[in-house]
């Protein structure tokens, strides 16, 4: 609105109000009550609203927020530190690492000739997982592997690994190491989930690794023999 119209507006106020005292007066709070009806200027009606007094404004450099662990490693022995280190960063850092299940020897100094010829020998079977080589070359990975055991069932299992190599950093070497894992199988505690731990011996040739196992007997007599089991990864 422009200032002429103002002027207008207060003309025609003005107008009223001398008519209104002339014949009828007003009180002076109806003259009010007409000045404040009059519409803002068009300067006030494009002002922005103000912001909150308690509103904050945002920061450029606000920190992100930060990344959570699922686990602290410290305050371990110095082994059990550097495992949990290390399979803590193949689980959030590790490279997709695929396993394929060979062969399992039974010794035959611990089983009949009978039982040998009961049993299945190739264990073929897939798995997958991840891991990460940490720098002093050790190896950590988790996995789930699936493979048809010796009474041609299926075993599954779901677990960790770790070896340690021999040199230390090299395309070519050996190493030893463990796996823990949780498995079940039908001739187990009629397939109910179980723990277990083994060793691990290892040959690896850059990123291509055959790894075994070696189960022992745990009840004496014949036929609870000795079981060796070979099975292989690659690390993409």
């Amino acid at each position: 609105m422009t200032a002429s119209c103002l002027v207008a507006s207060c003309l025609v106020v003005a107008t009223s109000a001398s008519a209104q005292t002339a014949d009828n007066p007003l009180p002076p709070s109806t003259l009010l009550s007409v000045a404040a009806t009059e519409p803002a200027s068009d300067a006030q009606a494009a002002a922005p609203p103000a912001a909150p007094a308690d509103a904050v404004a945002p920061t450029a450099d606000a920190a992100p927020p930060a990344k959570t662990s699922w686990i602290t490693c410290g305050n371990l022995w110095k082994w059990f530190d550097s495992q949990c280190a290390g399979l803590k960063d193949a689980w959030n850092d590790g490279s997709p690492t695929i396993y394929g299940s060979g062969y399992t020897w039974h010794d035959p100094g611990t089983y009949t000739e009978e039982k040998l010829d009961e049993f299945n020998s190739h264990a073929w079977g897939l798995g997958y997982g991840w891991s990460k080589t940490a720098d002093n070359g050790d190896h950590f990975g988790w996995y789930g592997l699936i493979f048809r055991d010796s009474h041609y069932q299926y075993t599954k299992a779901i677990g960790w690994s770790w070896v340690t190599y021999w040199p230390a950093q090299s395309d070519f070497a050996v190493g030893l190491g463990y796996t823990a894992f949780i498995a079940s199988r039908p001739d187990i505690a009629n397939n109910w989930p179980f723990p277990a731990a083994l060793p691990l011996a290892a040959v690896k040739i850059k990123k291509l690794e055959l790894l075994g196992t070696f189960i022992p007997k745990l009840n004496a007599g014949i036929n609870h023999g000795n079981v060796a089991y070979f099975f292989g990864r690659y690390q993409f």
